[in-house]
């Protein structure tokens, strides 16, 4: 039982902390150079939407407000099933540079890339969401990685917002953990997925996309992972979201997500290969420890208990303690009363409770009811 314990202690220290440390020694932060103005490639932008009609001008009109040169970019709508008239504001436009792919049924977003996808003419094409909009450098910045003929896709900044002003809203110590880890991994090797909401991709090395895939932004730069290639991160390249999501909503966003963990391992098996995946150590440390982290969790309190010592009793008294005083922040929370470090520890045990939650419903659900459509 005391092995199962410090087993179990030394997986969490090392997924939380030392892997942390580890990738953040191993980086090395390489400038990217400029492209000159005469240089800058055509490239495509690919906006799928669902009966979002209202927002489509703005979007569009944001995307070519960009300091990228207006004549090299092309914008291309794919109309999921849309029924709120997405032509009409197409049509309004009267722009060359923006086309739409309409088509009469709801295939979902994986289907509704791939009929895009198929349609670029372009060597580069960039992703993004209609809610969005991007910062005018952002697509300058994305570009000025390709320079590098190993690199095959580049990502964005996402920053939340609380309104028109870009007043950023606070993600709090655990998420801006998470970004730095991520871009740590960028500047090590390579990022193991992008953020849909901006990215930027080579045309030839996008793989077909299974239309019941979770994670479209994960399994697209695993593909050109395992091609030999990297997933950059570029912080000035920024897209702002206005917060939008209840908890409910995000909690649901989490389950969703690391669902789409366990199909990416189902798909691509090779992940788990130290011989096969060249960012073995990142997606183990990063991806699966976070996966099994619910269980070790489980575990330490369990062991902590039945190991008949008073030491080990004070540290189940200590969990013990931590997941109340959870409990009452999260309350306190919902009651507009903020807690000392409530937003850290709710953020903490919400994502091991969705990790759990995740792997048992994909495990025993449809993934369809885990498949987002828009």
């Amino acid at each position: 039982m005391e092995l199962m314990f410090f087993i179990c202690a030394a997986s969490f220290i090392y997924s939380f902390i030392g892997y942390p440390l580890i990738i953040g020694l191993l980086a090395r932060k390489n400038g990217t150079p400029d492209l000159l103005h005469n240089r800058l490639p055509e490239l495509t932008v690919i906006l799928c939407v669902y009966n979002a009609s209202p927002l489509l001008s703005f979007r569009i009109k944001n995307i070519l407000e960009s300091d990228y040169p207006t004549e090299k970019i092309n914008i291309l709508v794919v109309s999921d099933g849309s029924t709120d008239g997405p032509e009409h504001i197409v049509d309004s436009l009267n722009n060359p540079l923006v086309k739409l792919i309409h088509y009469s049924k709801n295939q979902g977003k994986s289907f509704a890339l791939n009929q895009g996808l198929r349609a670029v003419e372009t060597d580069l094409v960039a992703f993004t969401d209609i809610r969005q909009r991007f910062d005018k450098h952002a697509l300058m910045q994305l570009s000025s990685h390709f320079l590098d003929p190993k690199t095959a896709a580049v990502t964005g900044n996402l920053h939340i917002i609380t309104d028109e002003n870009n007043t950023e809203d606070d993600p709090g110590l655990y998420w801006k953990y998470e970004k730095w880890i991520r871009e740590k991994e960028s500047d090590f090797k390579s990022m193991l997925g992008v953020t849909g909401a901006i990215y930027m991709a080579r045309r030839n090395l996008i793989p077909e996309i299974p239309t019941d895939i979770i994670l479209d932004d994960m399994y697209i730069p695993l593909t050109m992972v395992n091609a030999g290639y990297h997933i950059k991160f570029e912080n000035k390249a920024i897209a702002y979201d206005v917060s939008s999501s209840t908890t409910a909503e995000e909690f649901h966003r989490k389950v969703r997500t690391l669902a789409g963990n366990f199909q990416l391992i189902s798909y691509m098996p090779w992940l788990l290969s130290p011989r096969k995946n060249p960012l073995f150590f990142q997606f183990v440390s990063h991806k699966v420890m976070r996966l099994i982290m619910p269980y070790c969790l489980i575990a330490l309190l369990v062991s902590s208990y039945l190991i008949n010592t008073t030491n080990f009793f004070l540290l189940f008294l200590l969990q013990i303690l931590f997941y109340l005083y959870t409990a009452i922040a999260y309350i306190a929370a919902i009651n507009n009363i903020k807690m000392p470090f409530s937003s850290v520890f709710i953020s903490f045990c919400s994502l091991h409770i969705a990790s759990f939650l995740a792997g048992w419903k994909y495990k025993f659900s449809d993934t369809k009811t885990l498949w987002k459509k828009h």
